[in-house]
């Protein structure tokens, strides 16, 4: 009897131990990986590691995790490893926990940083009406992009239910997030305690301000990709607004890629059921400022900014490059030849409890498509001339391309 029950307690011991919520993310070196993964029990017996090779049947490397535990509500541990010398281009295998528990074997293929950026992007996706979960799935399984950036408002909510929300939500993207980099930045759900689940939850490059994961930046082949947060504005945080604004001046300032892609949450431009577009204070002052918070329109007008992506707005539109409310129209909308400011795409479509169509909105003048499909965005960087963004609709598990748009640029 006595061995019957230590049975069942050991059993349901390793069953808290088992490695979830497996995710890989990127840290801005070319050679390394970031993995991140979760428990509900704190591993005794020993340190909680990475094994990983390029056969998945022998598995002759290790990385120790460092350990976070949770602070307050159910019992969490995070564990995050960093995979070092890796080869470009080349497959790994691996799986993460110890002894007390290991995860499935799963694999990735380490970024060429000579090969163009090939990316999903999307903001505002719930764990409920996730639609574009399937598709995204599907695009990992058939190799059709390297890495995700997930532009804010995830899970709805990370927090919810004490957390188990997002656990659902972490568990639900494993088949994605194990296998390609799943990139983040926070929107306003994410804010709730402090930003502690985003902050917990994932693994983002460090921006040398603060020791949390709220604004980075990173090189992907010739393409810089720079992530902010714009809840800074909305909650009135002054001082790491400006903290923000000055790191990212001397980001660009320091940016020597080609192509350079900006990842806000809150949109600078679009249509809504105003005349006048996006008009909440709360979604202008990020671009315009004012006397307290400084704007970044005209940051990323100066440096020469190709394509801002932001979500919050549960739609998709695609704007003309504009500067100051002033759109650059030319003879293609589809093929933009050597355009002299950004342009804007909003990509907050891929699933939540609410959705806005065409019929919901006012189209502005510096509108080019605007889509009541649920789905994600794709981005393809072919060269130091070329990239090409589309839409992919998430009606059906393999996702049908629309709004296929290119930018071609020769300075």
């Amino acid at each position: 009897m006595l061995f019957s029950i230590l049975l069942v307690l050991a059993t349901i011991s390793e069953a808290v131990v088992q490695p979830k919520q497996v995710h890989l993310s990127l840290n801005g070196h070319a050679h390394q990986m970031v993995v991140t993964w979760h428990t509900n029990e704190q591993a005794c017996k020993e340190t909680q590691h990475v094994v990983y090779g390029t056969n998945p049947s022998q598995l002759g490397m290790t990385a120790k995790a460092s350990m976070t535990e949770w602070k307050g509500g159910l019992k969490r541990y995070t564990f995050r490893a960093t995979l070092t010398d890796l080869e470009k281009g080349c497959k790994y295998y691996y799986k993460v926990g110890s002894s007390e528990g290991f995860s499935d074997i799963f694999f990735f293929t380490q970024p060429d940083g000579n090969k163009p950026l090939r990316a999903a992007i999307f903001g505002d996706l719930s764990i409920y009406k996730g639609y574009s979960i399937k598709p995204l799935i599907y695009g990992t399984q058939k190799n059709q992009f390297d890495v995700v950036f997930h532009i804010g408002d995830i899970a709805y909510d990370l927090h919810d239910d004490d957390g188990k929300v997002g656990d659902e939500f972490m568990e639900a993207i494993e088949p994605i997030a194990a296998h390609v980099p799943y990139m983040v930045l926070p929107g306003n759900h994410e804010t709730r305690y402090e930003y502690s689940h985003i902050i917990n939850r994932y693994t983002m490059p460090k921006n040398g301000v603060y020791d949390n994961n709220l604004f980075w930046s990173l090189n992907y082949g010739n393409t810089h990709i720079i992530a902010l947060n714009t809840e800074y504005y909305a909650e009135g945080k002054e001082k790491e607004a400006k903290a923000q604004y000055e790191w990212l001046k001397k980001d660009l300032e320091n940016m020597k890629a080609k192509w350079t892609i900006v990842l806000v949450h809150r949109p600078l431009y679009c249509s809504t059921q105003s005349k006048h577009g996006c008009d909440d204070p709360q979604d202008t002052l990020p671009r315009k400022g004012n006397a307290l918070f400084p704007g970044i329109e005209k940051l990323l007008y100066d440096h020469h900014v190709d394509l801002v992506f932001y979500g919050h707005k549960h739609t998709y539109e695609r704007m003309w490059p504009m500067y100051n409310g002033d759109p650059h129209i030319s003879n293609n909308p589809n093929h933009i030849i050597n355009p002299k400011a950004p342009a804007y795409i909003l990509v907050g479509s891929a699933g939540c409890h609410t959705h806005l169509g065409p019929q919901d909105s006012i189209p502005q003048p510096f509108s080019i498509t605007r889509l009541g499909n649920y789905g994600y965005t794709v981005i393809q960087v072919f060269n130091s001339t070329h990239l090409r963004t589309h839409f992919v609709d998430a009606s059906d598990d393999i996702g049908n391309r629309m709004d296929r748009f290119y930018i071609e640029k020769h300075y």
